[in-house]
């Protein structure tokens, strides 16, 4: 800075702030204020090109620990950092490359899917996990207990399906499901509902339960000639069938539920199968 390197050169601060035209303080507060564009704190171990291989190598084989990429480094290029400066690394870029899931799989006309799938219904509870916020004294305290019955208390096992502009038939299962019942509740439920509330080239979903891909079953699909048996097969092939419980109530807007299928099978599709976030 020129105020800087006049007072180096021996100028006063009455000569230096006529020449520049402003006050003394003002070069009082310039000369005093101190150099911020110099870094502050530990000078960095590692240089960008030594960050990018480390993301690199990361990258290559996810289950590296911060350990075996830090031996990594010092082996291979005499490079020694911190566990946490290689976690901190790793982790901004991948919040940086992150994309969005779901996109561009119009063309599956997912207003043509009748979706299907059975599901058991607890009485009362759930077989999930659930977590109690309690003070650290409070452990027997009934108000911070979740209440269990014997024997679990009950349930209700359905089979369903719906589509885009409606929900279809709901069947309670009373026994064991297997692979008769399963074709029956098929020819006397689903087919009459598709034929009657389905556009033309509609397709059936269903997931690789094993009594869905038995060849009893697989039989009683190649029989009905009306029904698209082989595009509903390349669905199911793509899509792998989303499974579990599904995000909303099956009385809920037919359109949102198409929707959320749809969101889901699309990211299936774009994983080539392997696990999404569902």
């Amino acid at each position: 800075m020129a105020i800087i390197r006049g007072r180096q050169m021996g100028l006063g601060m009455p000569t230096l702030a006529k020449q520049f035209k402003t006050s003394k303080s003002v070069i009082w507060a310039t000369l005093n204020t101190p150099n911020r564009s110099k870094a502050t704190g530990r000078p960095l171990k590692t240089s960008s090109g030594d960050d990018r291989i480390t993301v690199r190598m990361s990258k290559k084989n996810p289950r590296l620990t911060s350990t075996n990429i830090n031996s990594e480094l010092k082996d291979q290029y005499g490079v020694q950092d911190s566990f946490l400066n290689i976690s901190q690394k790793i982790s901004v870029d991948m919040a940086s490359s992150s994309t969005e899931v779901g996109k561009g799989s119009s063309a599956l006309e997912w207003n043509k899917v009748l979706w299907s799938d059975e599901l058991k219904y607890l009485m009362i509870g759930t077989e999930g996990i659930i977590h109690v916020r309690r003070p650290v004294d409070k452990r027997y305290d009934p108000k911070y207990q979740v209440p269990t019955v014997k024997h679990g208390g009950g349930n209700v096992m359905v089979w369903g399906c719906f589509h885009a502009n409606g929900v279809g038939p709901l069947i309670r299962i009373t026994e064991i499901m297997n692979r008769y019942m399963y074709k029956d509740i098929l020819e006397k439920e689903m087919l009459p509902y598709g034929r009657f509330q389905m556009v033309r080239g509609w397709l059936f979903q269903q997931d690789n339960d094993p009594k869905h891909t038995s060849h009893f079953v697989k039989d009683w699909f190649a029989q009905r000639r009306t029904f698209k048996k082989q595009n509903g097969q390349k669905l199911y092939r793509e899509v792998r069938a989303t499974q579990g419980r599904m995000d909303q109530d099956p009385t809920s807007d037919p359109d949102e539920l198409d929707r959320v299928h749809a969101k889901r099978c699309e990211a299936v599709i774009k994983a080539k199968g392997m696990a999404t976030k569902y």
